[in-house]
């Protein structure tokens, strides 16, 4: 009876390899691997085991052939930045000679009798895909202004930039300005930049550049990669990356290209692999306790330390995606995403606006997004006016410590 019983499981395990094989082979037959090792079948697309060298090399040298003239250019403190005086989207985002956005010049100090704000954060900040007055910025200014209030905004936004960038974008350029109050916009998703050192690790189609990444050792923030590695460097970094001394701390390469996983050298087993996490949030970066979620506390409240030791107000707005909200308004159970342990810090530690409470089911539809799932007019002109409410509640009841005004009279219209 054992014996028959050995000889049925031999006969299943037999006839489960032989499919798996066969499955094997269907799926490589039919799967198709471009020429930068991308494996494709179906809707899902493997990432090729080692780095696309001659795909990065191409990049690396576009961006040289034309770094006079682009718009986006190297800076050893923050790795990219805006050229000062450009203009971008067909002359609808307009650069100031600091690298701001805005159609005007700001002096170092503002006026006695005007409210300096400054927004720092990502492209959703910056206002990609959106016109200069249409911006949420933009719209913060004029809503604060219809209040009776005398202010005015900078956009400090730019594309692209992990958490670590906007506040390193403070301390490099936006302290210079001497603003009353800071806004940081939030966008969780930059958790996954924040462990990024090369951009076109993390973003194929991104720029070719490197960025500044920070570490947490004995719970204190260590700078790496600064100044940043030069675009002219990176193809040589690339061409050895297992040993440079970087490679550990670019996490986008440890958990895309290096055959860590028993079955990387299955095609079938990797699909099925990544089919079963599609959507998911990626633990190893966002959650508490992950390496990601502890760097972007860290941040935020380094951010806002910096910004306080100067007498200054920090506000945290909370700028969710578009699958953040489709989530959010769902009738279905759903997870907490795990990264919301981040927002109810910045809910109990600082001034905090969740823009999603503002928000209805309607504002998931994508006619109130770009093309490129930015926020588009609307969503920008209602995040404008609720921040410029929040902010306006907040200095008539003396929440907000304005050290450069006894009282709130200078700025406020009689």
């Amino acid at each position: 009876m054992l014996r028959k019983f050995s000889i049925n499981v031999s006969v299943v395990c037999i006839s489960l390899l032989l499919t798996l094989v066969a499955l094997e082979i269907l799926v490589r037959a039919f799967g198709e691997t471009d020429a930068h090792g991308r494996f494709t079948f179906l809707q899902f697309t493997l990432e090729a085991q080692e780095l696309p060298i001659n795909e990065l090399r191409g990049q690396i040298e576009g961006y040289l052939a034309n770094k006079d003239i682009a718009n986006v250019i190297y800076d050893k403190g923050l790795g990219w930045t805006f050229r000062p005086n450009a203009i971008r989207q067909g002359g609808s985002f307009t650069l100031n000679g600091a690298g701001i956005r805005s159609r005007r010049e700001y002096s170092p100090k503002p006026a006695a009798d005007t409210l300096r704000i400054a927004a720092f954060g990502d492209s959703f900040t910056a206002g990609d895909d959106v016109a200069d007055e249409q911006t949420w910025a933009y719209a913060l200014e004029r809503e604060l202004q219809r209040l009776g209030i005398r202010a005015e905004v900078l956009n400090f936004g730019v594309g692209a930039y992990g958490m670590d960038q906007a506040f390193l974008r403070w301390q490099q350029l936006g302290r210079q300005f001497s603003p009353d109050i800071v806004i940081f916009g939030l966008q969780p998703d930059n958790l996954k930049r924040n462990v990024n050192v090369f951009r076109q690790l993390l973003h194929r189609s991104g720029p070719a550049f490197s960025k500044p990444r920070y570490v947490l050792l004995d719970q204190e923030l260590k700078l790496l990669n600064a100044p940043t590695l030069p675009p002219e460097q990176l193809l040589a970094v690339f061409e050895d990356f297992s040993n440079h001394p970087l490679a550990p701390y670019e996490f986008h390469y440890q958990s895309r290209f290096r055959a860590a996983r028993w079955w990387s050298s299955s095609r079938l087993l990797s699909l099925a692999f990544e089919s079963l996490r599609r959507g998911e949030e990626e633990p190893g970066i966002y959650e508490p306790g992950s390496e990601g979620g502890e760097l972007g506390k860290a941040i935020v409240e380094a951010f806002a330390d910096s910004v306080k030791a100067e007498g200054k107000e920090f506000v945290v707005v909370h700028l969710p995606l578009q699958i953040h909200l489709l989530r959010y308004f769902s009738n279905l159970p759903r997870p907490r995403p795990v990264y919301d342990f981040l927002l109810e810090h910045c809910r109990e530690a600082y001034h905090y606006l969740a823009f999603e409470e503002y928000l209805n089911p309607e504002h998931s539809d994508d006619a109130y997004w770009s093309d490129t799932k930015h926020y588009g007019p609307r969503l920008h002109a209602l995040l404008g006016k609720t921040a410029a409410e929040m902010i306006a509640a907040c200095i008539e009841t003396g929440g907000c410590s304005l050290p450069r005004f006894a009282d709130a009279s200078p700025f406020m219209d009689e």
